[in-house]
């Protein structure tokens, strides 16, 4: 497994958290176990839909941003005022 972008870091992560397996994970998600192991390897070519379920399965949600520098007050909508 190698993880080449955050969001799939960030799924394996919180897959492992909750002490899922991939079978089980693949399960919640409604997708095949093989489909949701291509997800964790990277593979090009998933459909956006099987990583919203995923997504979805684990709690988590995704927020687009501008490829801009954004001003201040986005970083406030994006992380709050912590």
């Amino acid at each position: 497994m190698k993880p080449g972008n955050s969001i799939t870091t960030e799924v394996i992560a919180a897959r492992r958290q909750r002490k899922l397996s991939q079978a089980e994970m693949a399960h919640r998600a409604g997708i095949p176990l093989r489909t949701y192991q291509r997800l964790e390897s990277d593979a090009r070519g998933l459909k956006l839909d099987t990583l919203l379920r995923a997504l979805d399965a684990l709690g988590l949600t995704i927020r687009t941003a501008s490829k801009r520098r954004p001003v201040l007050d986005e970083l406030n909508d994006l992380y709050g005022n912590e």
